[in-house]
């Protein structure tokens, strides 16, 4: 199900879950972020367990690529340095924190993994077993989101100068 409300109470449930723990959020907080009812709120996502699974990021991130392979590492470090530029939130830096603040973390890492460990490798060609390549690039990529905010808030402008 989509529409305004859905997509409202999406972008309005991201700010209250990347800023605080699971716990110490409420639908009533969602919902009054989101200008709706905590009943609408309720109505679309059934739970908040579902609702922050729903703001989680996904694999979707990797969807839009559409570079030849030996251009796949710039695209995603571009991605990244572009977000951190713009004050756009980080999805692969928030990977850990949301496996970590979900009301189940093993279920949540398992699947997490599962979803990038497979999109990754499909966007690679990793077709091995254990998906060592794929594991390598999802690890590096999630180290580099969370760690070039410092250096991007230190040359502002870096991309676009």
């Amino acid at each position: 199900m989509s529409g305004p409300s859905h997509d409202t109470i999406l972008r309005a449930a991201s700010r209250p879950f990347g800023e605080r723990e699971y716990r110490a959020v409420t639908v009533r907080d969602i919902a009054a972020e989101a200008g709706v009812s905590a009943a609408l709120v309720m109505k679309l996502f059934v739970s908040k367990e579902k609702l922050f699974a729903a703001v989680q990021p996904d694999e979707s991130l990797l969807a839009e690529l559409n570079v030849p392979t030996s251009e796949l590492g710039g695209a995603l470090v571009f991605r990244v340095l572009i977000r951190r530029e713009r004050g756009i939130q980080e999805p692969w830096a928030n990977i850990p924190f949301a496996v970590l603040d979900s009301p189940n973390p093993e279920a949540a890492r398992a699947d997490t993994c599962e979803r990038y460990l497979a999109a990754i490798a499909h966007l690679i060609g990793d077709g091995s077993a254990d998906r060592r390549f794929a594991a390598t690039v999802t690890a590096l990529m999630i180290g580099f989101g969370e760690s070039v905010q410092p250096w991007t808030c230190l040359a502002p402008g870096l991309l676009t100068n």
